[in-house]
């Protein structure tokens, strides 16, 4: 069952917010990775929950897309939709690398091993650098099938 708000898809909805969830998760992330002092305390824990609400939304992203990609049987045909709904699949181990590594950098920090907190800060801004490509690549691909009439 495909559930609409407003008209819509309710996927439409949702994969907007995370394309701008994802990187203002990812770029909160890496300021946190490059700014020590922002690792202790609330602004560290804050991060994370930023990351916990992008893994959320991008859950949240992927169920109704599978709801709307099943609401209608041509797609299964239709390869530019096939190649977005696999891309959209991996997504969310991007944003849960993400999450971890924020918070494996936050309790580095909150427990001074400085070894292991530069290795999670590197860690983190690679993470954060592919959840953002990754959601670019999604949503490319998103707007190719959209866009080349496959999906109205």
């Amino acid at each position: 069952m495909d559930y609409k708000i407003f008209g819509l898809p309710t996927h439409v909805l949702v994969i907007h917010l995370m394309v701008v969830g994802i990187p203002v998760a990812a770029l909160a992330t890496v300021a946190m990775a490059v700014r020590p002092q922002w690792r202790a305390g609330k602004i560290g824990f804050a991060i994370v929950g930023i990351d916990a609400l992008a893994v959320v939304g991008t859950w949240i992203a992927r169920l109704t897309g599978l709801a709307f990609f099943n609401s209608f049987s041509g797609f299964s045909q239709l390869k530019p939709v096939i190649d977005h709904k696999n891309l959209g699949l991996t997504l969310i181990w991007y944003v849960l690398g993400l999450l971890v590594a924020a918070i494996l950098l936050v309790l580095a920090e909150k427990y001074e091993r400085p070894p292991l907190t530069t290795i999670f800060a590197v860690i983190a801004t690679a993470a954060a650098v592919a959840a953002v490509v990754q959601t670019i690549r999604v949503g490319d691909a998103g707007a190719r099938a959209t866009w080349s009439g496959y999906i109205r």
